[in-house]
């Protein structure tokens, strides 16, 4: 599939997780559910279930959700920082509840909602949130890179003349978050791959991380208990 179609799947099976999410389901009866989901686009899906979940719920259950899906982990996480951004929870307070390394995750995840939904101000205009503070600033950039990559739907000169518009203290992280979208949407093909970091220039290292830090993931989703 192309980059376009591979998002219009990624778009859809997120909200599909979402909607299950939404049923009367006990919380194993919904992962038996996301489960069936095709392996390829699985974490989307409990990444839209996380979402749907931390909306509905309060912290506790969320945080038992998290425990049972946590091969997934970094798409689950990225679903609360979704919930955060949507309902305006407490950023900095739902984050002490969120063991560290995976703190950048829910930054990511309010990003990328940012990123799609508040776009004239986050990537327009490039505006921080009052409440990213500095030592949020990378996760939350990490997000943004992500929504720009699902925006221009790879399309690399929109890539690179969105992310110049951004002081150079913040295309390290929006280059990595390319990386990582670039590379779990799917779709690119080596050719493209090198234009990227060609791109990238002085930020290829982190767009080269980007790509590993999303193949990491996706061989964890698939592992077994």
């Amino acid at each position: 599939m192309s980059i376009s179609e591979n998002i219009e799947t990624v778009v859809s099976t997120f909200q599909k997780g979402r909607a299950l999410s939404e049923r009367e389901l006990g919380l194993d009866e919904l992962i038996t559910e996301l489960n069936k989901f095709e392996m390829r686009y699985r974490s989307v899906a409990f990444e839209g279930a996380s979402m749907g979940v931390a909306l509905a719920n309060s912290m506790e259950t969320w945080k038992v959700y998290a425990q049972k899906t946590a091969r997934h982990a970094t798409q689950v996480h990225i679903g609360l920082g979704w919930a955060i951004a949507e309902c305006q929870m407490n950023l900095a307070s739902t984050l002490s509840e969120i063991e560290p390394e995976m703190r950048v995750k829910v930054l990511d995840g309010f990003g990328y909602w940012n990123g799609l939904f508040q776009r004239r101000a986050t990537i327009r205009t490039q505006q921080i949130p009052e409440n990213i503070t500095p030592e949020f600033q990378s996760g939350f950039d990490q997000g943004v890179g992500r929504a720009i990559w699902y925006i221009t739907k790879g399309e690399v000169d929109k890539v690179v003349n969105i992310i110049n518009h951004f002081s150079e203290d913040r295309r390290p992280n929006l280059w990595q978050g390319i990386g990582v979208a670039s590379t779990y949407v799917g779709g690119c093909s080596d050719e493209l791959i090198a234009e990227l970091k060609s791109a990238a220039g002085e930020f290829k290292t982190n767009f080269e991380k980007g790509i590993g830090a999303a193949e990491e993931s996706m061989i964890k989703s698939k592992e077994t208990d």
